[in-house]
């Protein structure tokens, strides 16, 4: 490991969180969505711990996460969940990864391409049930699945849709998705996997289940730590100005340590002044305007030396640091703090619990 800033990933928990998840859904296909690097825990080596727990299915965002998966010879299937372009159709099908197709101008390219090469696809119909995102109007499904079966290159592993609100319960408009997503499969004569319960889905919402469920953020709960080692430290006197901009002032003497990790790495620049970091299991907050490549924190009167391991994201001894607190300062959700950490933070797989 080069550098001294780290995302640190308990492969015992995400274990741990799919067995409690398959608790809830019994039989049904567990589908795993691991875009964008896995919601930052890291593409490949998730995939294969998800078959280690027996997950049944993946999905990704795009082909070229597809493609980097069975590069790295991971068998399940796999499922592409955002809009494809023409000229990604050979590849789709040259690395064995099912489609899905959101309208009859899709469906037609997808067909053409596949009687080019003398092959049948895989292919899921996405359903437009309320999120105006991507996915054929219920009124239009019926015409588009169809053509589907009549074409005689596809097959049609599954139907799906999103939920817009699931994340609160018994809410009236997602009840509505529930209940047309439902019609639909049952007009549709339901030969295929039914899908449409996120994590909120199948946390609150048991009717949204179907044949498979697609948890993303529950899978990853509790997984994820981020971790620096301390840099430098240095005594600063009283109404000394502290990083650019000079946006805090040291009330008094202090003890100001630097960390290896900023902006550059995905760590906001809006946490400056605002977030805490953990050092010796005691909360210190961060001082002054965070660097691309560097922050600094106030110790006060406490002891710590270059090389201790500081927190940022997660717990150490008693206390803890967690992903909601850094989304709520920066007013945004955990997806997208965790998707904002980029490849300079090498991933290091652990396994602390038992």
């Amino acid at each position: 490991m080069n550098h001294p800033s780290w995302v640190e990933v308990d492969l015992a928990q995400f274990k741990k969180n799919i067995d409690n998840l398959r608790e809830c859904i019994g039989d049904k296909l567990f589908c795993l969505p691991i875009k964008a690097n896995a919601y930052g825990h890291g593409l490949c080596a998730i995939a294969k711990a998800a078959e280690e727990a027996g997950i049944d299915y993946l999905a990704v965002a795009h082909l070229q996460e597809g493609i980097a998966l069975r590069k790295a010879n991971v068998a399940l299937p796999i499922l592409v969940l955002g809009a494809i372009h023409e000229d990604q159709i050979d590849q789709l099908l040259q690395y064995d990864l099912e489609i899905s197709i959101s309208s009859l101008y899709k469906a037609q390219l997808v067909a053409e391409v596949c009687r080019n090469f003398s092959q049948k696809c895989r292919v899921h119909l996405e359903i437009d049930t309320g999120m105006q995102r991507t996915g054929v109007r219920p009124t239009s499904a019926a015409a588009l699945f169809r053509f589907m079966k009549e074409a005689g290159c596809f097959e049609i592993r599954g139907v799906y849709s999103h939920l817009a609100k699931a994340d609160e319960p018994n809410d009236p408009f997602t009840l509505h998705q529930i209940e047309t997503f439902s019609n639909l499969i049952a007009s549709l004569g339901h030969s295929f996997i039914a899908h449409l319960a996120n994590s909120g889905g199948l946390l609150h919402y048991p009717s949204s289940h179907f044949d498979m469920v697609r948890p993303s953020m529950a899978s990853f709960a509790h997984c994820f730590t981020l971790k620096t080692k301390i840099s430098y430290f240095k005594v600063v006197e009283a109404e000394q100005g502290v990083s650019y901009g000079h946006t805090h002032v040291t009330p008094k003497r202090t003890r100001i340590v630097t960390l290896p990790i900023g902006y550059g790495d995905g760590y906001r620049r809006c946490l400056s002044n605002r977030a805490h970091v953990l050092i010796r299991g005691k909360r210190f907050p961060i001082v002054g305007a965070i660097c691309m490549d560097q922050c600094m924190v106030d110790i006060g009167d406490a002891e710590a030396y270059v090389g201790d391991e500081a927190v940022l994201i997660g717990r150490q001894g008693e206390e803890e640091i967690t992903l909601e607190e850094i989304a709520t300062l920066c007013d945004t959700i955990p997806y997208e703090i965790l998707c904002s950490f980029n490849d300079r933070l090498p991933r290091i797989y652990v396994s602390h619990r038992q």
